[in-house]
């Protein structure tokens, strides 16, 4: 390139030199230029050859698999369909994980109002300053009101198990055995003055099931006889019976006894009862039917709450005309069982408009089929800030006022003087956070915390919401809700921590809680360069970077402006040789008590 650039030079000089330059078209030119980039590309000393590719770091020739793409690149798109949901460079771009804050108009106008103030009315914040800012006034600031950044609401979505109490009822049946028969004679029902039952009549009962005809009949004065007629001397009536009457009499039997209106005069002289006969007899039983109470102590999810309450009896029942006693007649028990319902406690966080839907996390633990109870995350808006009461200033070059105090201040060449001093004081940190006796740096603490699923006791809260129920919560929930809250906290995730009839009921936050926001953060975006991902929120122990993995770190690449304004303010670099000596010496040490190994 230097090689080109010089004969470049050379040629505006002889065209300087010849006083006049020639008219030249279009067409010349480019023919020109041409001929000119032909020579150019022909002379290998002013590109690289293959001696000076060899020197190039990690150089491997150009027979490589990737120039299948020239001539296929329908295949370049879809390989990278493929190598996208492993790819965290992919992942970066598109923010898979949901993790970049998002911001409203709103907002953006919010953030921006001070500046528009001042490009509306330059003269009042920058009147009579000069270029070289030698003057050195300054003017306050509108105030402003931001938001503080986002967090992370979480609600559940899924089953639940719901605890009622189940009532069963049992009672007594009584069964009844009628091998009970009652006959009667039927006779035509202008006979029926003879001390007989009507055929209408019996008929009737038997169309209803109630009687039977029996394949018994007689002659009218037989069957009078049977009923008692003649006394002793029963040949006599007999003769004199059948002297006066014809016709003749069908015997019926009846399940139970006729009321006095069916009978009519039907009269048995010698018994007095209204029957001719009886045979067999009505006996009555009562078993026990229990009813649903069976089906409840047999599931596993109720439990009984108390013995059977009688609720009918004891008494006497009269059936079938016999009078049966029980103790009791009918009882019930209770029962508290467990039952599944579909439930949900997202209504709030879909409604609400400045949350932004992330990501479903399962909680069944472990999933088998459709997941029965999720994790929904959104991203929130922090409350905002009150209007902030210290004034800031717009001041020339050589004054900067913060707060209301003003200092002389040399400018700085580079912009970059900020991350330089946050990372220069990550290595003092690296020197007090240095574990010996496993030789890594930044590690930190897991702490845990308990969420009911469905339910009112919520120990996570989340980053800057005090959503806490602090008499439900553990001195230790407590104590991390307030690290999380100062930014000392990384959520690695949720798990389920307690089941009930294969539903989750109560879930816990994962998180890795560290010295300070810087260790946090070197935590969070380090992990990304290195590819060292977080364990499971069961199982993640929070260990810090080895000597190794420290090493691999770019500092430079990584965010730091959320801890700018911690080092800012008068900030004390370390002595890296200092860090690194003491480092050094603790390894040594590590290596000495363990017999080097």
């Amino acid at each position: 390139m230097k090689r080109v650039a010089a004969s470049l030079f050379l040629a505006i000089l002889v065209g300087g030199a010849s006083g006049v330059i020639a008219q030249t078209t279009i067409e010349e030119a480019r023919q020109q230029g041409n001929a000119m980039g032909k020579a150019m590309r022909a002379d290998d000393s002013l590109g690289p050859n293959e001696l000076k590719l060899q020197e190039l770091p990690g150089y491997g020739g150009t027979d490589l698999p990737e120039k299948g793409y020239f001539d296929d690149p329908d295949k370049l798109t879809m390989d990278g369909k493929v190598a996208a949901p492993t790819s965290d460079a992919y992942g970066t771009v598109t923010d898979k994980g949901g993790t970049r804050p998002s911001f409203s108009n709103a907002e953006i106008l919010a953030a921006t109002s001070r500046g528009t103030a001042i490009e509306k009315d330059p003269e009042t914040y920058l009147g009579g300053q000069d270029i070289g800012g030698s003057q050195g006034t300054c003017t306050a600031l509108p105030p402003s009101v931001g938001s503080k950044g986002y967090y992370e609401a979480t609600c559940n979505k899924g089953s639940k198990v719901t605890q009622a109490n189940e009532i069963c009822r049992g009672n007594m049946v009584p069964h009844v055995v009628n091998t009970a028969r009652y006959f009667y004679y039927g006779v035509l029902d202008k006979n029926e003055g003879y001390g007989f039952a009507r055929n209408s009549v019996m008929q009737a009962r038997t169309a209803a099931g109630v009687c039977r005809t029996e394949p018994v009949s007689k002659h009218i004065c037989d069957a009078q006889i049977d009923l008692g007629a003649g006394g002793t001397n029963v040949e006599d009536y007999r003769k004199f019976c059948k002297g006066k009457l014809s016709g003749t009499a069908q015997l019926y039997s009846c399940s139970s006894e006729l009321p006095a209106s069916d009978t009519g005069s039907h009269q048995n002289f010698r018994t007095g009862t209204v029957y001719l006969k009886k045979e067999g007899e009505v006996s009555v039983s009562v078993t026990r039917n229990e009813g649903t109470c069976p089906s409840l102590a047999a599931d596993t999810s109720c439990t009984p709450q108390a013995a059977e309450v009688c609720t009918e009896g004891p008494e006497t029942r009269t059936i079938e005309g016999l009078p049966v006693t029980q103790s009791c007649w009918a009882w019930s028990r209770t029962f508290t069982c467990q039952r599944l319902e579909p439930a949900s406690d997202c209504g709030s966080l879909d409604d609400n408009k400045q949350c932004k839907f992330l990501r479903d996390e399962c909680l069944d633990d472990p999933q088998s089929g459709a997941c029965k109870v999720s994790q929904r995350v959104y991203s929130c808006p922090l409350p905002d800030d009150p209007a902030s009461t210290d004034k800031q200033y717009v001041c020339g070059n050589d004054v900067y006022c913060l707060n209301g105090n003003c200092e002389q201040i040399e400018r700085e060449a580079s912009t970059e003087f900020k991350d330089a001093l946050v990372a220069l004081h990550s290595i003092g940190d690296a020197g007090k956070q240095f574990d010996p006796n496993n030789l890594t740096v930044f590690s930190g603490e897991r702490g845990t915390c308990n969420k009911k699923i469905f339910g009112a006791s919520n120990c996570c809260s989340g980053k800057g919401v005090p959503l806490l129920t602090p008499w439900l919560c553990s001195s230790a929930e407590k104590q991390l809700d307030e690290k999380d809250d100062k930014g000392l906290c990384h959520k690695v995730g949720s798990y389920c921590s307690d089941k009930v009839l294969g539903i989750c009921v109560t879930s816990k936050d994962a998180y890795c809680c560290f010295g300070s926001k810087l260790s946090r953060i070197l935590q969070e975006q380090g992990r990304q360069q290195i590819n060292k991902p977080w364990g499971k929120p069961k199982d993640e122990t929070c260990k810090g970077f080895t000597i190794e993995e420290f090493q691999r770190l770019d500092l430079s690449k990584m965010d730091f402006s959320e801890v700018y304004a911690e080092f800012m303010d008068a900030a004390k670099l370390p002595d890296e040789v200092s860090v690194m000596t003491d480092i050094q010496q603790k390894i040594q040490g590590y290596y000495d008590l363990h017999g080097g190994k």
